[in-house]
This record gives C-alpha cells, sequence and structure tokens, in this order.
C-alpha cells in the first residue's frame, strides 16, 4: 500500500506540474491574442483572473498533499476522499473557481486509473 500511495503521489504531482505548465501557456496564448487585437482588454482580464484562480488552486492542493499524513490510510481510496474532502473545503472557503476544481479532480481520476492498473 504505501508503495502504491507513494507511486501515486509521485505521478499526481507530475501532472500538477504539467498542469501548470498548460495554463501558463493559455496566460501567454491570451497576451498575445490581447496584443494583437483579437482579443479585447476585458476579456483578457477575465481570462487572467480565472487562470490565476487555476494556478492558486492548484498550489492549495499541493499544500494538502504535503500536510496530509500518509501513514494513517489504510488504501488509496480512502487516501483520496480524505484529500478531495479536504480541498472541497478550501476551494470553498477561498472561492475557488469550479473549472480548476474539476481539472485537478480529473488528474486525481486519471492517476488513480494508471497507478492501480484500469487504464482502458
Amino acid at each position: 500500500m504505501k508503495n502504491l500511495l507513494n507511486n501515486f503521489l509521485r505521478i499526481l504531482g507530475i501532472e500538477m506540474d504539467d498542469l501548470k505548465e498548460d495554463i501558463e501557456l493559455m496566460i501567454g496564448e491570451n497576451k498575445r491574442r490581447n496584443e494583437s487585437g483579437k482579443i479585447t482588454n476585458y476579456v483578457l482580464m477575465e481570462n487572467m483572473a480565472l487562470f490565476q484562480n487555476e494556478l492558486h488552486a492548484i498550489g492549495a492542493f499541493q499544500k494538502i498533499l504535503d500536510q496530509t499524513d500518509t501513514n494513517k490510510f489504510t488504501t488509496i481510496e480512502s487516501f483520496i476522499d480524505d484529500v478531495k474532502k479536504k480541498f472541497r473545503e478550501v476551494a470553498r472557503t477561498h472561492g475557488y473557481a469550479e473549472a480548476g476544481i474539476i481539472c485537478i479532480e480529473r488528474k486525481i481520476g486519471k492517476v488513480m486509473k494508471y497507478v492501480m492498473g484500469t487504464v482502458e
């Protein structure tokens, strides 16, 4: 179980870094689109606010992962349930956008399937 959970956390960390990189790319692309006149300043600012919100949500999620004692869990499912519950509460109290929450939870599911060997 410990090895499985460590693998899960390592891969999930890579996925979170990848998600952050994707958001950073979208930030750059939105700036370029604004500079070329394809989107207005208003649209740029709205998009930037969402992207920053999503980056903060990822940071909060990673902090929860870092602060959670993996030794108190007997299954990977119980660990994931606990982390998701904590993250949902933090997301609610900090006003994180649903889009960021969905992306993070999809990554959790993706990594869980991979680690458990149930990838289709």
